[in-house]
């Protein structure tokens, strides 16, 4: 989901911060972290 990410970079920018917690084909987790 690379373009809803930079999405939400440049829509929220610091305010919310992106981390990958797994990272394998067919098991994507994302974090998601108001800041």
């Amino acid at each position: 989901p690379l373009p809803l990410l930079q999405q939400l970079q440049m829509r929220y920018g610091e305010a919310v911060h992106i981390e990958y917690r797994q990272r394998e084909p067919g098991a994507i987790v994302i974090d998601f972290v108001r800041q």
